[in-house]
């Protein structure tokens, strides 16, 4: 199988973000879309969810369905072959799939948050590293993160944000740890043309933090899809919301 076509992995979008940010760059015709999930089932309804919304004229041969669990290397490892023997390449990754809660003692909540957070982050630009560097696509060899504007130290430090530093501390720390595993790769890789960054959503209502959230994640999304797609020169080894680069 062949697309002429961006081919993006977009990690976690059975829902939320990623959702949105699939539904987004589909609807614009240029990429063809990975749905990452780790329930198949789900990655599915998704596609079919989004592609009925009359809102967002997003467009079904555009999209697919691949499973990926982000807390298992083997099946991280399983999602690269599949899209190395129906593609051989990749163009954009963006590695979305997160957590905000955990339960257990205080280490068991540290190690199941970073273990998803963090390391399946990592280990998927890892197992997706050889595709990435076949992309001749202009616009390719992009690694896009989702972060968080909690992650920012300064705004911790300055108890910005309306966040209390006491909240989202494990999470918020996932995060910083994330911002400094894309500037590892931004600045590992940039000698071969690629783009990495993170992006920051805002707090929009999603399943990650019980619908609480005050943005809408439509337009939080817009945040995931600049990160992705925006000149380099705006974007690589930052931070980045829908409009400007942030602070660490």
């Amino acid at each position: 199988m062949s697309t002429n076509k961006m081919l993006v992995l977009i990690t976690g979008a059975n829902q939320g973000l990623g959702y949105y940010a699939a539904q987004q760059m589909s609807a614009s015709g240029k990429y063809h879309i990975l749905i990452g999930s780790r329930d198949l089932g789900k990655a599915k309804k998704a596609i079919e969810a989004f592609t009925d919304d009359k809102t967002v004229d997003a467009k079904p041969e555009n999209v697919e369905a691949i499973e990926i669990e982000m807390s298992s290397d083997e099946s991280i490892q399983a999602a690269a072959k599949t899209v190395e023997q129906k593609y051989g390449r990749l163009d954009i990754l963006m590695p979305n799939a997160g957590i905000a809660y955990a339960s257990g003692t205080t280490r068991e909540q540290y190690q199941q948050m970073y273990d998803t957070n963090v390391f399946g982050a990592s280990v998927t630009v890892e197992a997706f590293l050889p595709l990435l560097r076949k992309s001749t696509a202009a616009g390719g060899k992009r690694i896009a993160f989702t972060s968080s504007g909690l992650a920012s130290l300064k705004m911790a430090a300055e108890d910005q944000g309306n966040y209390s530093g006491a909240k989202f501390g494990i999470y918020r720390s996932t995060k910083s740890a994330m911002n400094m595993v894309m500037v590892h790769y931004a600045r590992l890789l940039e000698g071969e043309g690629f783009v990495v960054s993170s992006s920051d959503p805002g707090y929009c209502a999603t399943n990650l933090n019980s619908y609480s959230g005050f943005k809408d994640p439509r337009d939080g999304a817009k945040a995931l899809v600049r990160c992705a797609t925006a000149d380099k020169a705006s974007v690589h080894a930052a931070m980045v919301d829908e409009e400007q680069k942030l602070p660490w």
